[in-house]
């Protein structure tokens, strides 16, 4: 993979070890700037400061995520792509205007913060079957054990999933969020989404000669006013939801579980005073948010950001995880405080993309952190704080493992 013409390495392993000393140089030197992306060719801006992060989220008129508001015919057929693409990537993410409120609208329904509170007990109980799975061992990989099986299993569950087709979803997940640089990778990706694509169409047939009560069912028979959703536009809708669903609270939960036990007296403040929780979960998504970089814009006009030419058709990257330690922003930025105040963080994004499942993430989060601390009495981390492995895909902040222990 090529690398050459990047001032700033985003990339690496050793980025992902300290990806703020990175941020912090771009945001003090070159806080919007232009180099290749991850195939060392693709010319990107890079945005770093809060205030610049949050207006390029803001203005979905200028910046676009559907390509075909910002490029020419040419560029859009120079970009063809392969019908297993094209079905997987069909949703409201990649949308703009009226055709992304529509599709949002259409799933909107779903995620209302009283259909999620409805959730509450379910998840309850997923948290402790899990925890009594492992309470008695003393010791567990948080990341594998915990803050994966349970948001996977609410997604899965929500959409009407078998729970034996878990592992095949994880699989198909992990395939969708990392990039395939190389002609051997590329080959694995498209076999696995051919694969995914052939479930899913088995799956909606199944649905739809015999409706249950599961979202799948009811994205199916929606109806907005007589506009439903096309077959692509499920297949994508599907895709999202099952990596939204699960891949980001898996970093939340971990990024949070990590951040309270590295930080002791932080963690003290929870213990003492439970009203403090919600407030340490926005803190960490601030602090170590589990979306790092916002989905890539296509600037849709010729645009002036912090004092640098944008063009049409150029890509444009919020870097959340930057913005989110913004010291203009946040003051003491680097440091975890679960009583910050004034925490509008952009973990969630802003504007109208802002994340759908956002209630759904933070009652998870709220349930499994509440459940993990009462339960696993001096529970504390098993690796030291400094020595984490973060998984090597551009645009998610996730552990590979998270090794944790506590008294039995």
């Amino acid at each position: 993979m090529a690398t050459t013409g990047r001032k700033y390495e985003l990339y690496s392993e050793e980025f992902r070890a300290d990806p703020q000393a990175t941020f912090a140089r771009m945001r003090e030197h070159d806080p919007v700037f232009c180099q290749p992306g991850i195939d060392g060719v693709t010319p990107i801006w890079f945005v770093t400061r809060y205030e610049d992060a949050a207006a390029v989220l803001l203005d979905d008129k200028r910046f676009v995520r559907d390509p075909r508001l910002a490029l020419t015919e040419e560029e859009l057929a120079a970009q063809e792509r392969s019908p297993v693409l094209e079905a997987i990537d069909n949703h409201m993410l990649n949308r703009d205007g009226d055709d992304h409120r529509r599709l949002r609208r259409l799933v909107t329904k779903a995620f209302t913060p009283r259909m999620v509170e409805q959730l509450r007990p379910r998840i309850q109980a997923i948290a402790d079957e899990l925890l009594d799975a492992v309470e008695a061992r003393g010791e567990m990989d948080l990341s594998a054990e915990y803050a994966f099986p349970l948001p996977i299993t609410v997604i899965a569950e929500l959409l009407g999933v078998p729970n034996q087709d878990q592992d095949r979803f994880k699989e198909w997940s992990d395939a969708i969020i990392s990039p395939a640089v190389g002609p051997e990778e590329s080959e694995r990706f498209f076999a696995q989404m051919g694969a995914f694509v052939e479930y899913l169409t088995e799956f909606f047939a199944a649905r739809r000669a015999e409706p249950k009560d599961d979202l799948v069912s009811a994205l199916l028979a929606a109806r907005d006013e007589q506009d439903a959703l096309s077959e692509e536009e499920l297949f994508g809708t599907v895709v999202l939801l099952i990596v939204a669903g699960h891949e980001t609270t898996v970093g939340l939960i971990g990024n949070a579980v990590r951040a309270l036990l590295a930080n002791p007296d932080q963690l003290a403040l929870v213990r003492a005073d439970p009203s403090l929780l919600r407030g340490a979960i926005e803190e960490a998504l601030r602090f170590e948010g589990p979306v790092e970089r916002a989905l890539n814009r296509w600037a849709a006009a010729d645009v002036d950001l912090g004092g640098k030419a944008i063009r049409r058709g150029e890509l444009v990257i919020a870097i959340l995880g930057a913005a989110d330690r913004d010291p203009a922003r946040f003051p003491e930025p680097d440091r975890f405080d679960v009583r910050r105040e004034g925490t509008k963080h952009l973990a969630f994004g802003r504007g109208s993309h802002f994340c759908l499942g956002a209630p759904l993430a933070r009652l998870e989060a709220e349930i499994a952190l509440e459940t993990l601390f009462r339960r696993l009495p001096g529970l504390h981390l098993a690796a030291a704080p400094e020595e984490p492995a973060w998984r090597p895909t551009p645009g998610f902040r996730r552990l590979v493992s998270l090794p944790v222990a506590w008294s039995v």
